[in-house]
């Protein structure tokens, strides 16, 4: 934070209650940047931001995308031959992040009990609900179940895909 002596004196500190410089205290140091920090510093997050920044600034975004949307489109394709899975949103990789959602409604599934099945029986995460957009939902027709979003990151492989598809075939027979 860049701020002058004069102006950091008239601001009131969001969250008081000590620092790690002056712990004996409750009240918040007068002397910056202490002012504005209270508890503990972060240290472990700020060294994870700063290993995972000077990833993205080695791999480069370009090559990161193009991994994921090609193991988005793999998804995609497999789930293209699931028949009674609806895919919700954009079917092709243009115009899209490596985000899937998929309804399994119409099969007469229930949207978290395949979230949970990926889960339990073959460690696959995904995340079920309504993704804090209700009205979304409502407009496409997946409300009040949702969805089951799947995402890909460059660090997934074209077999975890596979996997993947196949413990929908198997949760979709079953």
């Amino acid at each position: 934070m860049v701020l002058t002596d004069e102006f950091a004196a008239q601001i009131e500190p969001l969250l008081s209650g000590g620092t790690g410089s002056v712990s004996d205290t409750e009240q918040m140091p007068a002397f910056l940047p202490d002012r504005f920090e209270s508890g503990t510093m972060n240290l472990p997050g700020i060294a994870g931001l700063h290993a995972a920044l000077e990833y993205i600034l080695e791999t480069g975004t370009d090559r990161i995308n193009q991994v994921e949307m090609e193991l988005c489109s793999r998804f995609l394709a497999g789930v293209r031959a699931l028949p009674g899975v609806r895919m919700v949103g954009v079917d092709g990789i243009q115009g899209r992040v490596a985000t899937v959602s998929l309804d399994f409604s119409s099969m007469g599934l229930d949207n978290a009990v395949v979230s949970y099945r990926l889960d339990d029986e073959h460690g696959i995460m995904t995340r079920c609900g309504m993704h804090c957009a209700p009205r979304a939902h409502k407009t496409l027709g997946t409300f009040p179940q949702g969805t089951v979003r799947f995402a890909f990151g460059h660090k997934n492989t074209p077999d975890e895909v596979d996997s993947c598809l196949e413990a929908l075939k198997d949760i979709c027979k079953n």
